[in-house]
């Protein structure tokens, strides 16, 4: 049966060359193959590295359709097939021989003076102050306060992305089969005068952060980073930070194994 397929590439020479070559093979296969993102598309295949299948995702606002990742960045975890493989991969989609691993994203809920905003990070949501100055947050867990925090600031990683800017920061690496979030701190202040946790926290995706300004840091101004990117917001009273409705559908191989991936790849 035919598939209705959109193909979205980074502009590097190397995946510019896959991508032609899929083309071709996707409609000497009969596929049609779209020009641009459409929702009712059956198939999307994202060539390039983790950062291009991240803003691939987002263009297309979270999308339904089954995403293959084709690797021609550098560590890739999000993709599953290579540019020696196109033949094989496309066989496998054809015959219904991959499995689908789903991702939850998280969200961040700005709450400002007059305004309310909504971010989505497929990997983390990152909550700072201005950068000349150091945050002082109130940070609660379903609504049970646990400590006043000082600091860079809070980073909220999905399990998918504890390998991400989570685990440069000391965070823990978590399978992507748990369904948990986790909190972990940007340098953190334990002085005589601040004491704020060192160390990550995990917890139920069904819970609930919620990062309130203290101090000088009370009403003021939040950056939100989200995969990358950086926003700034005036005026913020609080911010609420829990699993996205959202939902992505990543093709894998029936012979997909998260630990040898993160094994060859990270460790």
């Amino acid at each position: 049966m035919p598939l209705k397929t959109f193909v979205f590439c980074n502009k590097k020479y190397s995946s510019i060359a896959v991508y032609d070559n899929l083309i071709n093979i996707l409609k000497d296969r009969g596929h049609e193959v779209l020009d641009e993102y459409r929702e009712d598309a059956d198939l999307l295949i994202c060539i390039g590295g983790d950062g291009t299948f991240l803003s691939f995702a987002h263009k297309c606002a979270f999308p339904s359709a089954p995403i293959l990742g084709i690797n021609t960045g550098h560590l890739g975890f999000f993709q599953e097939s290579s540019a020696n493989n196109l033949e094989a991969t496309v066989s496998d989609i054809e015959s219904g021989n991959y499995k689908i691993q789903n991702i939850k994203p998280v969200s961040a809920r700005i709450i400002a003076r007059d305004r309310e905003f909504t971010r989505i990070g497929i990997n983390e949501i990152v909550v700072r102050g201005t950068y000349s100055h150091s945050s002082h947050f109130s940070v609660s867990i379903a609504e049970t306060k646990i400590q006043d925090f000082s600091g860079d600031g809070i980073l909220v990683a999905t399990a998918v992305g504890s390998t991400a800017y989570n685990y440069s920061l000391g965070g823990s690496l978590v399978s992507p089969d748990l369904n948990v979030l986790q909190l972990t701190p940007i340098a953190p202040m334990n002085t005589n005068a601040y004491r704020s946790f060192k160390s990550s926290i995990l917890l139920p995706a069904t819970d609930t952060i919620t990062i309130r300004g203290t101090g000088r840091s009370t009403g003021g101004t939040a950056l939100i980073s989200f995969d990358g990117r950086t926003h700034e917001f005036n005026n913020v009273e609080y911010i609420e930070i829990s699993q996205s409705e959202h939902e992505i559908h990543l093709i894998r191989q029936d012979s997909y194994d998260y630990w040898n991936k993160l094994s060859s790849k990270l460790l």
